[in-house]
């Protein structure tokens, strides 16, 4: 257990409001409480460790539940108290001492027996202890094993004793095994406890079962939990004639209901309850709660109200106020009304405290007044209590109920003890009232939530608390990232979570987040089932037609590369930090990036923002490579510059609405979300991932559909490859949960209602691609607009960005690109039909950038490009225009090759200007159309790939021997590759363009029959991680990885035959069959010959 949970993690510390020194402890016999941790009767192996945690504080709750429950069977508990506040160590160490008193009973048994088989062997948990998720799980658990630290014991006879056990996901053999030996805890959440005896049905026993928990029994769902007590015994409602043994029932709870009081009594035959929460013990004893709204000058008309419907001479009457002023006033008009009072103000002396004792015994009508600053009153018998003034916290308001606490009735020795008095003229025995004003209303939706546990509420009353909660929530300077339990669930369980429960600004989408219709994306990382990581790359409103949104696919590494330049000075550091700010965060070395994008979500209060503090830990969320979030200090945080601020991020969350796990547990299973993860990486090459969208944050895109769809050329159809939703609910790992869908739609319904549904960008007559993602097939259309028509079409926002957009724009539709589309015109005519029969819906190595085609009718008018030309299109016209004006091409050329003019010598700063609207036009997105017409369609070769130390290695396998190719370097990190027939009736054109993520100083490359060995020259030695896998055409050379390893291998041991030589430091002997070995083959031999051939070419890189 110790590899598995961290005891500082569940060790917590509690929270002094939770923790009151006071209870209501009520039980069918008087229960006497340990005073003092000496006194408590654990096994001392059990005290000794809790000594060596921390754990000998003995805490109010604590003292009266550990002597009920070790008195043995049929003394069970209902604790009732707020988290932190001690409820779970008021049963672990009792139930420890009970698994281990009885594994040792049974193991004494065991040796003094002459024949074992004379000996009744117990199967299963002694203790089960069943928690609502798995956070509480692993907590329970590591507490249980905190206690008890051994993990597995073995017997003589072959008995395997597994001291805490928890259930997992499916049933092991492991499992199956330890249930069928012995075991003392037994830790699970309902569902699945359930699943694991439905499994092992007529197999697994619970023969032995002593003591049965129910953890936060509040929290758990009615169906789960009544399915798991099914398969306890004594909870069954089967007439089965086996006899089993009544365990010990122990629920621990929040609130409490009559529901649960129901089934301890049910279960146990002398039951206990123990409430370490005053206000909730009050309610329990069927005291009403009412909440007036009253102006300042009308509150003493509702305390005499109050007082002529319960008379203080039947009713012993107590009004909070919040100082001596307000007393003296209140004291005052009560008397005009002829009430007598007793005032107890700050400034008595001990004498008073007589009368305050004589008041106790017998009131005589009169009203006692004071404050919440009196811990030395010791009043435990009054009826009614009236809030003047509301208290500074909500933990001294609760202690308000103390006063009331003697005339709680114990229901479980007189189940009539909720019966006014014969005297009383009102229904009730306690009644509470709780006087607010627009200046003390704070403490309002506090108790809003808790009433409406237990009654109903004025509809005024709950909008008003609603109210200002929002404006205490915009009041707050400090503000936390939303929980991630209301984006998957809709609420959130933890009372102690830390982070965000409310909307902010900060959750508005912005413009370029689509909030309705389809999108296409390309997904990065599955978290989980319901949660991605993704890149959308295509949009299409309702009613609309499809339009790229243009990603900026290589952001991270242009950004890189501009900040880490020899003449560019690094970043500054970035503070203050400010909430939702954009700065750079500066990576570890082997991430591949200097720095990466994050914004700001939680920044610590800072006293003072003129002294930087660099270690401050600030929590931030990536932006461009993934969307996780991180805790980090300010001296890892950068400026970033001002053209990146404003650019959108590169990645987005999504989250399937309503998707939750099929066992109704809170998350998923590690091996769940790997699982959906290669369902994508197994899907066909052509494949593309749509959604449909519900509504978008500023964050997350909550789609209600998510589908994998391929095109089927022969057939021009779209079909449905895989339906993640439908597929998780086969393969049982998820469900549709409409309540979960509802609580996220009602929490998001602001945001949701502020998203004005889009204008449709095309008329609707207009043909479109098929958008819908729960159609299994979608008829292709016939006629299509063209993509580059498409592109055209874009919104002015996105044509209009800056003026550089309109410099590049023109340079790209005037100048050589004119000549050439005016010189092939009559060329690309005559290819229209031919063009046309090709031009099908086509995956690129990344992902899909369109589906659309055009028609038979549009081929003389619009030109037809192959889809699979604008993969990465600007960048690869980038670098033709890089390899034309450095190389010379004649008229007899490859086709695809545009004839260089002569060129004159220009200045540098001409130059320098053109390599800025070169990089420009390689991240323009609207100018695809243009460019993609300068190139001829050619398809991706096949590429093999290894690293060694200092350079990367690609093989590129051509068709044919007769072709001839170039190749360079962009901007010292993408690789450009083109081969061309050599002849009129030669092969097909093949190219590529990646992006390696890494820094190259020079290239080399030669051919030898029809393969091309490149070799990239690393700028800064090392092994790099490849973004090769999004690319379908790029293989791992294993072959070569071996003979690389196998190199390093005779190296490393040769090194050490060299230290042994001239006895340098103390190394390993190799062993025989390293000295006998063969020499392996050489690093320099592959399987089609030489693999570094010495007619290289070398180019330059300056």
């Amino acid at each position: 257990m110790s590899k598995l949970f961290n005891q500082g993690d569940i060790i917590q510390p509690l929270v002094g409001p939770n923790c009151s020194d006071y209870v209501v402890a009520h039980a069918t016999a008087k229960v006497t409480p340990f005073r003092t941790f000496a006194e408590v009767s654990l096994l001392p192996e059990i005290l000794e460790r809790m000594r060596k945690l921390g754990l000998n504080r003995l805490q109010r709750l604590q003292s009266y539940a550990w002597p009920h429950l070790l008195k043995g069977p049929g003394h069970g508990v209902l604790i009732v108290s707020a988290p932190r506040s001690g409820r779970t160590m008021g049963y672990v160490p009792p139930v420890c001492h009970v698994v281990n008193s009885i594994l040792a009973a049974n193991r004494r048994r065991r040796e003094v027996a002459v024949d074992l088989l004379d000996i009744s062997h117990g199967m299963g948990p002694i203790a089960l202890i069943l928690v609502p998720d798995l956070n509480r799980l692993a907590q329970v658990a590591a507490l249980c094993s905190a206690l008890m630290p051994k993990k597995e014991t073995v017997d003589d006879v072959g008995i395997i004793v597994t001291r805490v056990l928890t259930v997992p996901m499916e049933c092991t053999p492991d499992f199956m095994g330890a249930w069928l030996n012995e075991i003392g805890v037994l830790v699970a959440t309902p569902a699945r406890f359930a699943k694991a005896c439905k499994q092992g049905a007529g197999l697994l026993k619970l023969n032995q079962l002593q003591v049965v928990v129910f953890d936060d029994v509040d929290l758990m769902q009615k169906e789960e939990l009544k399915l798991a007590q099914q398969y306890i015994p004594s909870m069954t409602n089967s007439n089965g004639t086996h006899h089993h043994p009544c365990p010990q029932v122990v629920m621990v709870s929040q609130h409490y209901t009559p529901a649960l009081l129901a089934q301890v009594r049910r279960y146990n035959q002398h039951p206990c309850l123990i409430f370490g929460d005053i206000l909730e013990a009050a309610l329990y004893g069927g005291m009403r709660l009412l909440v007036n709204m009253v102006a300042a000058v009308d509150k003493v008309t509702a305390v005499v109200k109050l007082l002529r419907q319960r008379p203080p001479a039947e009713y012993r009457t107590i009004i909070f106020c919040a100082g001596d002023k307000e007393m003296a006033l209140l004291v005052g008009s009560l008397e005009y009304f002829e009430y007598d009072c007793l005032a107890y103000y700050q400034t008595v002396d001990l004498s008073y405290l007589d009368k305050v004792s004589s008041w106790t015994c017998d009131t005589r009508g009169v009203i006692f007044v004071c404050t919440d600053y009196c811990p030395e009153l010791r009043i435990r018998n009054a009826h009614t209590i009236i809030h003047y003034n509301m208290s500074a916290s909500w933990g001294k308001f609760k202690n308000r109920y103390l006063f009331l606490s003697d005339n709680v009735p114990n229901v479980l020795t007189h189940p009539k003890a909720l019966s006014p008095p014969a005297t009383a003229t009102d229904g009730r025995i306690l009644d509470s009232l709780v006087l607010l004003e627009e200046g003390n209303a704070k403490e309002l939706p506090k108790l809003v939530d808790l009433m409406q546990l237990h009654q109903k509420l004025d509809p005024n009353i709950v909008a008003m608390a609603v109210r200002i909660r929002k404006e205490m929530n915009a009041m707050k300077t400090i503000v936390k990232p939303i929980c991630r339990e209301i984006l998957g669930h809709g609420d959130c369980w933890d009372t102690m979570c830390r982070d965000r429960h409310y909307l902010h600004e900060a959750d508005r989408r912005s413009s370029a987040v689509p909030c309705s219709g389809d999108i296409k994306v390309h997904v990065l990382r599955v978290y989980s089932p319901g949660h991605y990581c993704v890149i959308v790359y295509e949009h299409i409103p309702p009613g609309g037609k499809w339009h790229d949104l243009h990603p900026a696919w290589n952001f991270p590494v242009l950004m890189n590369l501009r900040l880490t330049e020899e003449r560019v000075e690094p970043p500054p550091r970035y503070w203050p930090p400010l909430h939702q700010a954009v700065c750079l965060w500066k990576t570890s070395k082997g991430s591949g990036y200097t720095y990466e994008r994050v914004r700001v979500l939680s920044v610590p209060l800072i006293e003072n923002v003129n002294l930087v503090q660099s270690n401050l830990m600030v929590l931030v969320q990536a932006m461009d490579n993934s969307t996780r979030r991180f805790e980090t200090n300010c001296m890892s945080l950068h400026v970033c510059p001002d053209e990146y601020v404003s650019a959108p991020p590169l990645c987005m969350d999504l989250r399937l609405l309503g998707m939750v796990n099929h066992m109704g547990e809170r998350h998923w299973a590690d091996r769940d979300a790997q699982t959906v993860q290669d369902w994508l990486n197994t899907a066909p090459v052509d494949h593309f991932v749509q959604a449909k969208v519900a509504f978008s944050t500023s964050h997350t895109i909550f789609a209600t559909c998510m589908v994998s769809m391929i095109y089927l050329k022969t057939l021009k159809v779209f079909n449905l490859h895989l339906n993640l939703q439908r597929a998780q609910v086969e393969a049982k790992m998820s469900k549709r949960c409409d309540r979960t869908k509802e609580k996220i739609l009602k929490f998001f319904e602001e945001h949701i209602k502020l998203d004005a549904p889009p204008i449709p960008q095309d008329p609707p007559e207009l043909e479109k691609e098929p958008n819908s993602c729960e159609e299994a097939r979608v008829v292709a259309n016939g006629h299509k607009e063209h993509i580059g028509e498409d592109m055209d079409k874009s919104p002015p926002s996105k044509q209009d960005t800056s003026k550089m957009s309109d410099i590049v724009d023109h340079e790209l539709k005037t100048g050589r690109e004119n000549r050439v589309r005016q010189e092939r015109s009559q060329e690309e005519t005559d290819s229209a039909e031919e063009t046309d029969s090709e031009l099908e819906p086509k995956q690129s190595p990344v992902m899909p950038v369109g589906q659309d085609q055009p028609g038979e009718s549009e081929a003389s008018d619009i030109k037809k490009v192959p889809i699979a030309d604008f993969y990465d299109c600007l960048r690869r016209c980038a670098a033709l225009d890089r390899l034309e004006e450095m190389e010379a091409v004649t008229s007899k050329a490859a086709p695809c090759v545009i004839a260089a003019e002569p060129k004159e010598e220009k200045p540098k700063q001409e130059k320098s200007q053109k390599l800025k609207l070169e990089t420009v036009s390689a991240r323009a997105g609207f100018t695809a159309s243009n460019a993609a017409r300068l190139l001829r369609r050619a398809k991706c070769p096949d590429v093999k790939y290894y690293q060694t130390l200092g350079a990367l290695h690609l093989q590129v396998a051509l068709v044919d021997e007769k072709m001839s190719y170039r190749t360079r370097l962009i901007e010292s990190t993408g690789v450009f590759f083109q081969a061309t027939p050599i002849g009129e009736y030669g092969s097909e054109s093949c190219e590529f363009f990646v992006n390696t993520g890494m820094i190259f100083k020079g290239v080399q490359h030669a051919m030898t029959g029809r393969t091309v060995y490149i070799e990239l020259q690393k700028m800064d030695p090392g092994y790099y991680p490849t973004p090769f896998v999004l690319s379908k055409f790029f293989q791992l050379n294993y072959d070569k990885m071996n003979v690389e390893e196998k190199w390093h291998q005779r190296q490393r041991t040769n090194l050490g035959q060299l230290m042994r030589d001239y006895g340098l430091g103390m190394v390993q002997k190799s062993t025989a069959k390293e000295e006998c070995s063969e020499p392996t083959e050489s690093e320099s031999e592959s399987e089609d010959g030489v693999e570094r051939p010495e007619d290289y070419r070398k180019i330059d890189m300056n």
